[in-house]
């Protein structure tokens, strides 16, 4: 048991804590309460029965939410929907859990439904410092039953006072007002009685990414989907209130040989006090999603946009070389080191795609060596690989492939070349663990990219799902697959990708240590705008870009090549170009801007992020500015960019620092700054000038003694 936590109000008595995170049961009005700090969340059963959300409040302020009490989810089994209850439906409380998890506190309530013979447990879980509470749930069959079908899978339900919506553009992003920009901000208020949704139908990031928030300007409510296939949140407004519902529209079928959990949700209520809700969500990220794993933002090298399919053992042992030399951390070998890569040309992957053996004509020595040849240089070594795609022509060859392995729609690969994996299929899920396990026993990769460039939501009969829920059951085979290689190769990195960010989301993140945002990685101000707009859900470190030759912004002096460079620094600095072609000058820049990331990188591992004005592209010489505050706020980064090469000046005022501490400020140009306290910097904030030089500033705060 946790030595401090939180204390609940009334009678209650604490029954499980880890740290402040907390369970309390009330006796007498049979009332449970899981928490944190941060966070209190009242459960408990009505007149009716059913299963109650009653209360969502910050213990800090002691403001809470004003939600309806009311039925926390219903499920619909067989065509009947029915809310859990104790005592109706068919329904019986088998059973309340309170326990102490690795990470934080779990509360669970089993239901047992007579008529369907189902096993029914919700599950609500939170963790230290966090104001966020996770929800989810396990449903399985009796040995007596056939399969029963499930329908509208709701994760959370939440009525609450009228406020403006905030949420997310994906990488191909649209609105109901028109198109936005890939990861753009939007908001709005809703009209009387108006219905409106986002949601994906393919992968989770196509359009819209998974979180809201409800902002009154004063506390935010917030609610995400930990899942990377097919998902809505929709929102109506009930006369004054607001009716806020995160689902799963997939119909999977529940049985006694396959239980069903469905992906887990959550939600939270913060105040503005603490930055922002990407910085409530942190300790969240850090132990329910990632469970302590934490991020590891290396200086990486690509060959993709520098050499396509076109690459070399001569040529990435030069750039090896040269690559460490800049200083780069991670090396990255892109698609196309297979036998069969580049058959139709330079930027052609989907020839030779599924066959994991290195091409020897163009790497002689094979991947072994060229792996131990960046380790000697002092870098890591990571690998391209699309385990979920194969060439069309490989099937029902040496690679092992089976045709009736293969996801279709109504026949239809989806594409000419190659097609889809269907994962849900236990032999096509063990043939694709399987050769990625001998590749990474072999190779010894320290980081394998995860690409995905096309998909279909399956409905071919005989891979053990049926017509309306592909998607749900491919995810959650890759899912597992994940978590086994994650299980053999503790160590290794994974980066996330999906032809750009088509499933950048909650559920990714915690099998994932980076994601790729987007195949369009310039210009500069594009880069940010991404950075921008994904830093209000998900962590800076977890976001990896790339400086890149053209685009209007070649890689030489003649350019603001700082600029270029601290455009990508807010997350994951990442370099695609060819080394050899860069002057010693050039070289010697990068290599100096390099070694500044490194000087606060640790801050971004660990770093939420607040944007502090518009969202980059700016017009009309005004700044975009992005502050990242570490877990512990005893240190910040602010990145400030001049969107015009004139004179201007900003004042920025930090939020979310330690009004009680001195920060030293230190600029990458100037050096220190002075010193000034937490609330200073917050109240009266600090002057940028733009005269001449880099528009791009950079500070790091770091508290003094």
């Amino acid at each position: 048991m946790g030595a401090v936590c939180a204390s609940p109000a009334g009678a209650a008595t604490i029954v499980a804590s880890h740290e402040d995170a907390f369970i309390a049961h009330d006796t007498s009005s049979d009332l449970w309460t899981i928490g944190s700090r941060e966070v209190a969340l009242v459960v408990g059963f009505d007149a009716s029965g059913a299963l109650t959300l009653q209360r969502l409040s910050n213990p800090r302020t002691n403001r809470s939410l004003d939600i309806t009490p009311d039925a926390d989810v219903s499920i619909t089994a067989a065509g009947t929907r029915f809310a859990l209850a104790a005592r109706s439906n068919g329904l019986a409380l088998a059973g309340v859990d309170a326990e102490e998890t690795d990470n934080g506190v779990r509360l669970v309530f089993t239901f047992e439904h007579r008529a369907l013979r189902l096993r029914i447990s919700r599950a609500y879980a939170c963790y230290p410092g966090s104001p966020t509470i996770e929800t989810w749930t396990h449903i399985i069959g009796s040995d007596a039953v056939s399969d029963v079908p499930l329908t509208g899978m709701i994760g959370w339900q939440i009525t609450m006072p009228l406020a403006p919506v905030k949420w997310l553009g994906g990488l191909r992003s649209d609105a109901h007002e028109g198109e936005l920009e890939p990861f753009e901000l939007a908001e709005r208020q809703f009209d009387p009685n108006e219905h409106w949704e986002i949601g994906a139908t393919g992968r989770s990031t196509e359009h819209y990414v998974p979180f809201v928030v409800v902002d009154n300007g004063q506390d935010a409510f917030y609610g995400g989907i930990m899942w990377s296939g097919r998902w809505k949140i929709t929102c109506e407004q009930i006369g004054d209130r607001l009716r806020m519902t995160a689902l799963i529209p997939d119909s999977p079928a529940v049985g006694p040989s396959r239980p069903i959990e469905v992906p887990h949700t959550f939600f939270g209520f913060t105040s503005h006090a603490r930055a922002s809700q990407s910085a409530a969500l942190w300790q969240f990220v850090i132990r329910g999603i990632r469970h302590g794993r934490p991020f590891t933002p290396l200086v990486t090298y690509n060959t993709w946009f520098s050499y396509g399919t076109t690459i070399t053992e001569d040529a990435l042992v030069d750039e090896i070389d040269r690559a460490s030399a800049l200083g780069v951390e991670l090396f990255v070998v892109d698609a196309g080191w297979y036998t069969g890569a580049g058959a139709s040309g330079d930027s052609d992957f989907d020839s030779g795609l599924g066959n994991l053996t290195a091409d020897p004509d163009r790497f002689p020595t094979g991947l072994p060596s060229l792996a131990d040849y960046a380790h000697n240089a002092g870098m890591k070594f990571g690998l391209w690989v699309e385990p979920e795609r194969v060439a069309l022509d490989l099937l029902d060859q040496s690679s092992g492939v089976r045709e009736s392995w293969l996801a279709t729609r109504d026949g239809s690969y989806g594409s000419s070349t190659a097609g889809q994996v269907c994962l849900a299929g236990p032999q096509a899920r063990k043939w694709v663990l399987d050769r990625l396990t001998r590749l990474i026993e072999s190779v010894r990769p320290d980081y394998l990219k995860w690409d995905n460039n096309g998909w279909i939501n399956c409905n071919r009969a005989g891979h053990g799902h049926g017509p309306d829920d592909g998607n749900f059951a491919h995810v959650d085979a890759l899912y597992s697959v994940l978590a086994e290689l994650r299980r053999r190769f503790p160590d290794l990195l994974i980066e996330n990708v999906s032809g750009g960010g088509n499933r950048l989301d909650f559920g990714m993140l915690g099998f994932t240590d980076v994601a790729w945002m987007d195949d369009r990685t310039e210009p500069s101000a594009h880069v940010r705008h991404n950075l921008e707009g994904l830093t209000f859900a998900l962590p800076p470190a977890y976001l990896l870009s790339f400086v890149i030759a053209g685009g209007g912004e070649e890689i030489d002096m003649g350019n603001d090549l700082s600029n270029i460079v601290r455009s990508r620094m807010p997350g994951v600095l990442g370099m695609t170009f060819r080394t050899a072609n860069l002057s010693k000058e050039t070289t010697q820049h990068l290599a100096a801007e390099i070694q500044h990331y490194k000087t606060y990188r640790d801050i971004v591992a660990r770093a939420s992020a607040t944007l502090l004005s518009a969202q980059a592209p700016i017009e009309g010489g005004s700044w975009d500015v992005l502050q990242e505050v570490a877990d512990d706020r005893l240190s910040a980064v602010l990145f400030a960019f001049k969107n015009d090469p004139g004179e201007g000046r900003v004042v920025v005022r930090l939020r979310g620092l330690r009004s009680d501490v001195v920060y030293e400020v230190r600029s990458a140009d100037f050096g220190v700054l002075g010193t000034a306290g937490g609330d200073e910097l917050m109240q009266d904030g600090i002057e940028l000038r733009q005269i001449d030089g880099s528009l791009a500033h950079v500070l790091v705060l770091i508290a003094q003694p």
